[in-house]
């Protein structure tokens, strides 16, 4: 059973289940479905591209999908979205954040592709825009900016959780 959650374990499940998506992208997909109250193994799979018979994916999609689940009833904020190594060049860390966003994002409406934004209450569809935002930026996000972006992240996704998945 697999018991890591790392960036690098993550990346090195996905690559050997021949999941096209990067490690940032795939939790942020799983973040987005938990957020949407979908916390099956087959829209996980799904969602992420995935075939259905990859023992080490369904284990690490358990295990992720349990932290999610344990982490956002918790409400303490307690979410990072899965980044890179600190110590990477900040251009690396603001891309796999961008593919954060995007993947929460397909995984939010992952079943309900002909909702928007605007279909839920305004402070929800107002984090939602805004993730929707950082998904499609461009460029590089400072380190102390990266900081600042991944506790506003944080915020907003806890809050759609609690006003959507609960």
């Amino acid at each position: 059973m697999l018991d890591d959650l790392s960036y690098d374990t993550w990346t090195a499940v996905l690559e050997q289940a021949e999941v096209t998506l990067g490690a940032s992208e795939a939790h942020g997909v799983l973040t987005g479905l938990a957020c949407a109250g979908i916390l099956d193994d087959a829209s996980a799979i799904a969602a992420l591209g995935a075939h259905e018979n990859d023992a080490e994916l369904i284990d690490a999609l358990e295990l992720a999908r349990r932290h999610l689940a344990d982490t956002l009833a918790e409400a303490e904020l307690g979410l990072e979205p899965l980044l890179p190594n600190e110590e990477l060049p900040a251009v690396q860390r603001s891309r796999a954040l961008t593919e954060w966003c995007h993947g929460f994002v397909t995984g939010f409406y992952f079943h309900d592709r002909d909702k928007e934004a605007g279909d839920y209450p305004d402070v929800v569809g107002e984090a939602l825009a805004d993730i929707g935002d950082l998904a499609e930026a461009s460029g590089t996000i400072g380190d102390s900016d990266l900081v600042e972006v991944v506790e506003y992240l944080r915020v907003a996704v806890q809050l759609i959780y609690e006003e959507v998945a609960n």
